[in-house]
């Protein structure tokens, strides 16, 4: 089973941004180069999906960005009318007693597609990395919340992340959490509405879609920078 758990990183602007509504320290930054201290400790993530495909599966959990491995389809629905200009509900929770995170989609009629995975051996989580790409088709996020351990975000501590074919066709945001924060220390939930408007294709699939993944990061505290620095001058004249 891979270890599960990530650092919750959400991006605002080149700009870091600290969100006021959470009692937890919270800092959006997007590129990740705007803030080039931060560091994933692996590759290892929880990673959901959801996208406006006509012909296939349309919603995944998995735990890395290949869709073999240890992952979980859902076909939540099929034609190019059921998707477009629709809005669909997404949220992806933790259930702290069954060591589960769930990945739900709500169709317009109410029909609700889950799926889920097991991550009691995963680890620390203190990122949240979000992104959308509308190259072949809009995206539109709205009524975004995360409420978890020690943390309330509502969908005005969030930046845009609405894409569309007309640009931007791909915006991502980190929401980093903090060195110690554990996102799976107890429930959490991130949810919204996605909203899927016109398509350049009759099956846009990958060109319209919203990807959410969970991981794990740090920043490395000044003392631990300084050292470091200190480290690698000694190195350099040792050298000469």
């Amino acid at each position: 089973m891979v270890s599960l758990r990530s650092v919750v990183v959400a991006g605002v602007s080149a700009a870091l941004v600290s969100a006021a509504a959470s009692a937890q320290s919270v800092t959006f930054f997007a590129p990740l180069s705007s803030n080039p201290d931060f560091s994933f400790v692996d590759d290892t993530r929880i990673e959901s999906r959801f996208r406006a495909d006509a012909n296939n599966w349309d919603s995944r959990l998995e735990f890395d960005s290949f869709p073999d491995n240890g992952e979980e389809q859902v076909g939540v629905g099929n034609g190019r009318s059921f998707f477009e200009n629709q809005t669909f509900g997404f949220d992806l929770s933790f259930d702290a007693m069954t060591d589960e995170v769930t990945w739900s989609i709500t169709a317009p009629g109410g029909a609700v597609t889950v799926a889920s995975q097991d991550v009691g051996t995963f680890g620390q989580v203190n990122t949240v990395q979000i992104f959308t790409n509308g190259s072949r088709g809009s995206v539109s996020l709205t009524n975004l919340a995360l409420p978890g351990p020690g943390v309330s975000l509502n969908d005005a501590d969030f930046p845009s992340l609405d894409t569309d074919p007309g640009g931007p066709t791909f915006v991502e945001t980190f929401l980093f959490l903090g060195n110690s924060y554990d996102l799976l220390s107890d429930d959490f939930s991130l949810s919204g509405d996605l909203t899927f408007g016109a398509f350049t294709r009759n099956n846009p699939s990958e060109g319209s879609k919203i990807t959410v993944k969970l991981r794990n990061g740090f920043i490395p505290s000044p003392g631990a920078a300084a050292t470091l620095a200190l480290a690698g001058l000694a190195a350099v004249r040792r050298r000469r």
